[in-house]
């Protein structure tokens, strides 16, 4: 490599040409990391009280220690090679450009950021990627768009809509810089879908354009346009009472498939029965033929309703009544959709007696019974009371859970 040796002052310097070492004399001199296309650059500085600093916003997606030097691998495959590292200090955050400091760190801390140990000997690594945010460093999730049968769905990490297993006491940053994300942007609610099936975004999520705080709108408009663009960041922080999330597009429903985030352990309980639910009028409901049945379920078991009947929203509530008042809320979750999924996990302190309601239509109605255990396994039966019937209504199908490539084994019978 070729070294370009800078002069005694407490220089700036931004190392960007490739094939370089980047020499520091005396002084107390900044080097700020500007990650260019396949660059290979080489740091050495053994005079002075000189500084590393890694700006806002960058990422790193690899980086690896020996005991006197750090190899750092940024975006667009970059790779900075700090020689002497130990007598350096890391700055995260900071840009000695606009005089701000980030939060300081020495090279045994900056190691230990990755959860690693400068070793005494050979080398350690990880593997994983990074992004500087408010002086820290955050995980950092990489969002692509790729179309499948059903239509576009996100990637994240170049897994298809995985489940997200995160933490409370860390940072998460949603990268949409690829260009397959434009007109897609990323958001995350309580509801499965979102604001498609009737939920909003939480608030402890954070939006980003050219380092810039935009609002959820805002962000939106940018994606609107389909253009590229760069700097684009969904940042959110988990808190501690939160526990089952869903991200999801704000532009288009389905594209995260059934994907769910969980915080701090959290595990979903496994839905025992799905009961399919379509439109077909506004008479009645219908379950396999069915006008108005009862349904039974059990305390402590998690049931699905897939709704599909716009114009006709599907309540679970304690009165036989239409609107939105009296709706059931403990353990239901999305209850009033007209084009989701209602998941009822029954509380063991449920009332023996619930119904479902069509908001709009008293007469679509029937019983949910609650037991303690059902013995004879009927979940769907002819309804014991009625307001009306009907050729059209809502119609029901039942379906199996799979789970860990097994399936639940419920007893699913028929009164017929």
């Amino acid at each position: 490599m070729t070294t370009q040796n800078f002069s005694s002052l407490n220089d700036i310097i931004v190392p960007t040409n490739n094939g370089i070492t980047y020499r520091g004399l005396d002084g107390d001199d900044t080097y700020i990391l500007v990650s260019n296309l396949n660059s290979q650059i080489s740091i050495v500085d053994t005079e002075g009280n000189n500084t590393i600093q890694l700006p806002e916003w960058s990422k790193i997606k690899s980086i690896a220690f020996t005991s006197d030097a750090v190899r750092i691998t940024c975006d667009n495959m970059a790779v900075f090679t700090i020689n002497g590292a130990e007598r350096f200090n890391f700055d995260i955050g900071g840009n000695k450009t606009n005089n701000e400091n980030g939060t300081i760190s020495t090279f045994d801390e900056f190691a230990s950021l990755f959860d690693l140990t400068v070793p005494e000997s050979g080398q350690v690594s990880f593997d994983d990627d990074k992004i500087v945010y408010n002086d820290k460093l955050a995980e950092l999730l990489k969002v692509e768009v790729k179309e499948e049968d059903s239509g576009n769905k996100f990637y994240i990490n170049g897994d298809l809509s995985p489940d997200l297993t995160l933490s409370s006491s860390k940072t998460y940053v949603f990268d949409q810089n690829d260009s397959t994300t434009s007109n897609h942007p990323l958001a995350i609610s309580e509801t499965k879908n979102g604001s498609h099936d009737g939920g909003t975004s939480v608030q402890n999520t954070k939006f980003f354009v050219n380092g810039y705080n935009k609002s959820e709108s805002e962000y939106s408009t940018v994606f609107s346009n389909e253009g590229n663009f760069d700097n684009a960041f969904v940042v959110f922080t988990p808190s501690s009472s939160d526990n089952l999330l869903y991200y999801y597009c704000l532009f288009h429903s389905g594209m995260a498939n059934e994907a769910k985030i969980l915080i701090d352990g959290f595990e979903v309980d496994p839905v025992v029965a799905t009961l399919s639910i379509t439109n077909r009028g506004s008479s009645d409901f219908q379950i396999l033929q069915k006008n108005d049945p009862d349904i039974t379920l059990e305390r402590g078991k998690t049931y699905e309703f897939n709704i599909d009947s716009p114009g006709h929203p599907f309540w679970i509530k304690t009165l036989t009544q239409t609107g939105t008042s009296n709706g059931y809320s403990f353990g239901v979750e999305n209850n009033g959709t007209s084009n989701g999924i209602i998941t009822f996990k029954v509380p063991l302190d449920a009332p023996d007696q619930l119904y479902y309601v069509c908001q709009n239509h008293l007469n679509m109605n029937g019983k949910i019974n609650i037991v303690d255990t059902n013995s004879s396994g009927v979940i769907v039966s002819d309804a014991s009371s009625s307001y009306g019937g009907g050729s059209s209504g809502y119609s029901y199908q039942l379906e199996l859970t799979f789970i860990d490539d097994t399936y639940e084994s419920v007893p699913i019978l028929f009164d017929i």
